[in-house]
């Protein structure tokens, strides 16, 4: 679970904090973000997939490399439109992410709670590479500082290691990589680049689960141009393809798993879908997929591919594996939620699935009608922001005290009392059109 969140001199969060506890010992399961368009809440968003994005830079240096040896046709164009976007090193990572114009250090901090255990990571960026990073979590019951590495020094506990000659193995690879590349990048390549089981068995069980932690957060932001990008976490195979895809023949009982599941899934909450089914065809020992439903029309049951459905009911398929992997205890961010999808079946999706939240579901969104839904006040974020531009992240419980039960929370944030909301004037098209004339 996410704890909490500093950010500075990120995208438009220049100086950011934001504390998600419910407790002095718990998380919040859920949080849900307001503001106004253009406040940082996508900015924030994408801050999670930044950091997965800095833990994958060796890979993503290897990974680049290989093609280049292996591929010699189209090769600026690939590298443009392809992995440009999907493997960046650090300064690419800066550049993109680093507040205009700033002269201070780009500052990536989360605090996080592992199986009851809080801990702290720190990652620190000048304008071209890495300048600072550390963990604090817990070895031997206490909590310890694992590595603390700057640029004047590389300070790692030994005690994180299980075997002395990896340690020293692994400083050297410090030593050579780190600045470039992270601690935890580098430690997660070593763990794809050694054999099966190779490095896990040289350090501690603490530090490994804290990079699969940090590693399978599920992120599903905006980008430009209204792209999406992000990261799913769930270990169902198809769930990263739920539309259509081609699978071994030897996982037909998962496509059949997850056919039940969509099934049950639209039935529920369309009264004109009958059925969900996957049609399948069977070539060369793999199973080719695609997505339909038995939907009733002018009082007739007619099939229907699913790429045909709306835009709001394929936002509704792409939001699925998001919201099983937050029921199975991971945690997921989903920027603008609501997007495409009608206010009601927002409500009636975020009202089911928080009753069976087992790891972290923070979203961002505009659907005000889920203020005054069953989702408790305190897990309902606003923006705020002063005249300096200042801004700040809040509970609405903690804007005035605790809200009244007789006090409609919706009917308070839509005239401004918790801020988050634009304020603009009439806009007068009579007069914009004549000028443009």
């Amino acid at each position: 679970m996410i704890s909490y969140v500093k950010l500075n001199n990120y995208k438009s969060l220049v100086n950011f904090k934001v504390d998600f506890m419910k407790s002095k010992t718990k998380a919040k399961n859920l949080v849900l973000i307001y503001g106004e368009n253009g406040i940082g809440k996508s900015n924030f968003a994408t801050s999670f997939y930044t950091l997965n994005e800095t833990m994958s830079t060796m890979s993503s240096k290897e990974v680049l490399k290989k093609f280049m040896e292996n591929s010699k046709e189209n090769i600026n164009e690939l590298y443009e439109n392809d992995f440009k976007l999907r493997f960046r090193d650090i300064e690419m990572i800066i550049k993109d992410c680093k507040t205009i114009n700033s002269d201070d250090d780009m500052v990536l901090e989360y605090g996080f709670n592992y199986k009851g255990n809080n801990g702290v990571y720190k990652l620190v960026m000048n304008d071209t590479e890495i300048v600072s990073e550390k963990l604090v979590f817990i070895l031997n019951k206490n909590e310890t500082v694992f590595f603390d590495i700057n640029e004047k020094s590389i300070k790692v506990n030994q005690n994180i290691f299980t075997d002395k000659l990896y340690y020293t193995e692994f400083c050297n690879l410090l030593a050579k990589y780190w600045g470039k590349h992270s601690f935890l990048s580098i430690l997660s390549f070593e763990i794809e680049d050694k054999k099966a089981g190779y490095v896990k068995k040289r350090i501690i069980n603490n530090l490994y689960n804290v990079l699969a932690f940090f590693k399978i957060i599920c992120t599903k932001v905006k980008g430009g141009n209204h792209s999406e990008f992000g990261i799913i976490g769930t270990q169902h195979k198809i769930m990263n393809n739920l539309n259509k895809g081609i699978i071994s023949i030897k996982d037909e009982k998962e496509l059949t798993k997850t056919e039940f599941l969509l099934n049950n899934f639209f039935t529920l909450l369309y009264s004109d879908i009958k059925k969900v089914y996957y049609k399948k065809e069977i070539i060369d020992n793999k199973i080719k997929y695609n997505l339909f439903v038995k939907k009733l029309i002018y009082n007739k049951i007619i099939d229907v591919n699913f790429d045909l459905e709306s835009t709001g009911t394929q936002s509704i398929l792409e939001l699925i594996p998001y919201l099983i992997s937050a029921c199975e205890g991971f945690i997921v961010i989903i920027d603008e939620l609501d997007t495409g999808i009608h206010d009601l079946l927002i409500k009636t999706l975020l009202e089911s699935v928080s009753r069976y939240l087992k790891g972290q579901l923070i979203i961002t969104t505009h659907n005000t009608l889920l203020i005054e839904s069953d989702i408790p006040n305190e897990d309902i974020y606003v923006f705020k922001t002063d005249r300096d531009a200042f801004k700040e992240l809040i509970a609405i419980t903690d804007f005035n005290g605790r809200i009244q039960k007789n006090i409609n929370p919706r009917k308070k944030y839509l005239k401004g009392m918790f801020s988050g909301v634009p304020m603009v004037s009439d806009i007068d098209f009579e007069e914009l059109i004549y000028n443009l004339k």
